[in-house]
C-alpha cells in the first residue's frame, strides 16, 4: 500500500449479490474505486481502502472482507486530493465502492485522518 498514513477511515457495508453486489466477498489487497453520491454516472476516484479487523487492526492480504467493516481509505493522487476530495470529505460523508458503473458497497466517512496533512 501507500507509504503513508491512511486519509480516512470509513464504516463499509457491502451490498449482497441480489442487490446488486459482488458474488463472493473481496479480500485484502482489494482495489476498487470510489463514486460520491453527487458525481455523475460513471465518474470514479482512485481511493483505495485497507479493511479493518473489529480491533482495529487491518486484515492481512489475501483475508476475507467482513460484509460490514470498517476501512482505512488512502487517496492515490495527490492532486486530486487537494482538487476534489479535501472539499468533498468531512465526517458523515456517503459515498460508494464501486467496480466500474457498478456499485458494491455503501460507505461513511467516520473520522478524517490524516487527509489534510497529507494535502501539505
Amino acid at each position: 500500500m501507500l507509504k503513508r498514513p491512511p486519509d480516512f477511515l470509513a464504516e463499509v457495508s457491502f451490498l449482497a449479490h441480489e442487490q446488486g453486489g459482488r458474488l463472493a466477498q473481496p479480500l485484502q489487497g482489494y482495489r476498487p474505486d470510489i463514486h460520491y453520491d453527487e458525481d455523475p454516472p460513471g465518474q470514479a476516484w482512485m481511493v483505495w481502502p485497507r479493511f479493518l479487523a473489529t480491533d482495529g487492526v487491518e486484515l492481512p492480504d489475501g483475508t476475507v472482507i467482513p460484509p460490514k467493516c470498517e476501512a482505512n481509505f488512502y487517496i492515490v493522487d495527490d492532486e486530486m486530493r487537494q482538487e476534489v476530495h479535501l472539499g468533498r470529505l468531512r465526517r458523515g460523508t456517503h459515498f460508494n465502492i464501486v467496480e466500474g458503473r457498478r456499485v458494491v458497497a455503501s460507505c461513511i466517512v467516520k473520522q478524517l485522518l490524516s487527509l489534510r496533512t497529507n494535502a501539505a
